[in-house]
């Protein structure tokens, strides 16, 4: 029996905690199923080692899924508004789907038989291992997100780079009749990390995404452009901004302002 209500314990630690380094903002952005296997290691290897138990595992898994939902998002309330008017409806799916992939892994794991006691060791081991994913990963987060950052910064700025000098040789390029407005123009001065073949189609007039940051080649000034840089999230993917005109002079920024997209000073 103690032995049972050890692995609902744990089955209820590891399907509340799964969740938090997704919710945690910034996060590592792991894919939404790893919680649910998780929960599915939880809910099977729980109900091989006390079998007589499913139910309260199935409860558990759910019970922990909404509390750790509700608990992680009373710590990190997410910074987008839009976001913000979806966590009871997320809260919600999130708990239903866990509910059915721990009734299958339950059912599952009535099938699973340990017959020595190293086997059932190794299960239990696995099972700390479960409840134990998400306070590493959390732990984890903080350090990761920062060097995710300085790579990110460091990319932006090659990419920058690049894409400056690539439009400044096909604007003063005569042979190039297409000119910036065409992103395979550019593309052919460009050496930088790389665009997809999308994003070159797109970028001169609308931002593409590349490693965290928004690129974007303002192709439709009178007699000029703007080049512009930024973070896709301040918090969690980078720190510079970037931004230049025909003129070569460098911004931090660009804005509107009254008769064209034009590049905001640096502060000081």
């Amino acid at each position: 029996m103690r032995s049972c209500a050890f692995g609902v314990l744990l089955t209820f630690a590891g399907s509340a905690l799964c969740w938090w380094p997704l919710i945690i903002e910034p996060n590592l952005e792991l894919p939404w199923w790893v919680p649910l296997i998780c929960i599915a290691l939880c809910a099977s290897l729980a109900t091989a080692l006390c079998s007589q138990g499913w139910p309260k595992f199935l409860a558990a898994s759910a019970t922990g899924t909404f509390f750790g939902h509700c608990a992680g998002y009373s710590i990190w309330w997410p910074t987008d508004p839009i976001a913000g008017s979806y966590v009871l409806i997320g809260v919600v799916v999130a708990t239903s789907v866990a509910v059915l992939i721990a009734l299958v892994a339950a059912l599952a794991g009535r099938r699973l038989i340990f017959s020595s006691p190293t086997h059932r060791r190794a299960a239990w081991m696995v099972l700390v291992g479960c409840a134990a994913f998400g306070p590493f990963a959390l732990a984890l987060t903080p350090p990761l997100v920062r060097y995710r950052i300085r790579a990110n910064d460091r990319v932006a700025a090659l990419r920058f780079e690049s894409l400056k000098n690539a439009v400044q040789q096909t604007a003063s390029d005569p042979n190039d009749l297409v000119g910036i407005c065409n992103g395979s123009a550019v593309k052919r001065h460009y050496s930088g990390p790389r665009f997809s073949e999308d994003d070159w189609h797109r970028i001169t007039g609308n931002y593409v995404k590349q490693d965290g940051y928004f690129f974007m080649v303002y192709c439709r000034e009178q007699g000029g452009y703007t080049i512009d840089a930024m973070p896709a999230r301040t918090k969690g993917d980078g720190t510079r901004r970037f931004c230049t005109d025909e003129s070569g002079r460098p911004g931090c920024g660009m804005k509107f302002n009254g008769s064209r997209h034009a590049c905001t000073s640096c502060p000081r």
